[in-house]
């Protein structure tokens, strides 16, 4: 059975910002683009198609429907039939101010699935009509759960030529990773640099073994110092990363995500969401 793609629309241009990527993933991947539209209104496939302002000559390429009910729900039920979500971080009614509308909010909390998130300003180089990731950036804080970003990502990435960069944060007044496996480079500026050579070899052969039959994908890992909020901000502005991974524990209440709430606010790329099971 075919897998697919799940592009929820609410009719509003911030959702319809993630109409090219879904596309292109769900071509990529050789993956059914299906477009989901919620509301209690009950609307004939022309009057559907002509709310979500999608163009006539592109109905080959994927299925549309509509359903009723809560719209977290649904798109969180409906997602679990998909390999991948793909949507706007806000929609109709969402404040544009906010990182995210409650609606985004609520789906990603409740979901396993990888989710692409589209802000309305991400920037993404769309050549022919396609959006295609050239330089992927995939934090990974040295616990084996983080690397569960790797797979999903590496899923797409291996279809494309993108360069992949793996980026290790150390933190002067972190506590200790308490995950079994965990595995982090000590916080020395004065580090031997045949030492940090040595510690990245060994990084990407613990944290990487999703990589051995890609030997194909260009990957390397690089190390940076501070808060890991603007420390990946700052490495995807410098080195132009036009997709960045990451993997999280699902919770977006008070003091929690702190990193991601970061990277939602502030990165101007598509942001892939895989939450970490426990």
């Amino acid at each position: 059975m075919i897998g697919k793609v799940l592009l929820p629309l609410d009719g509003s241009e911030a959702s319809l910002k993630a109409f090219i990527p879904a596309k292109s993933i769900a071509e990529l991947l050789g993956l059914n683009l299906c477009i989901l539209y919620v509301s209690d209104e009950v609307l004939t496939q022309e009057e559907l198609i002509k709310k979500l302002n999608i163009k006539t000559a592109e109905l080959d390429s994927f299925m549309i429907s509509q359903r009723s009910g809560v719209p977290e729900t649904v798109i969180i039920e409906e997602g679990e039939k998909s390999d991948y979500i793909i949507m706007g971080t806000h929609g109709k009614t969402a404040d544009e101010t906010r990182r995210m509308g409650s609606t985004t909010a609520g789906v990603i909390e409740g979901t396993f699935k990888p989710i692409f998130l589209i802000k309305p300003d991400s920037y993404m180089n769309i050549i022919n009509g396609k959006w295609v990731p050239h330089r992927a950036l995939i934090p990974l804080n040295g616990a084996p759960g983080s690397a569960q970003a790797l797979a999903p990502a590496v899923e797409i990435l291996r279809k494309t030529t993108a360069k992949i960069e793996l980026l290790h944060i150390c933190q002067s007044k972190a506590e200790p990773i308490k995950e079994e496996g965990g595995f982090t480079a000590p916080y020395y500026e004065d580090y031997p640099q045949h030492e940090w050579a040595s510690w990245s070899k060994e990084f990407i052969r613990r944290f990487s073994p999703v990589m051995e039959n890609h030997n194909h994908i260009n990957m390397s890992v690089s190390m940076a110092q501070g808060d890991p909020g603007d420390e990946i901000v700052t490495f995807a502005e410098k080195n132009n990363n036009d997709f960045i991974a990451i993997a999280w524990h699902g919770t977006m209440s008070q003091f929690r995500a702190m990193t991601l709430k970061k990277v939602l606010a502030e990165s101007k790329c598509p942001i892939m969401l895989i939450k970490i099971k426990d």
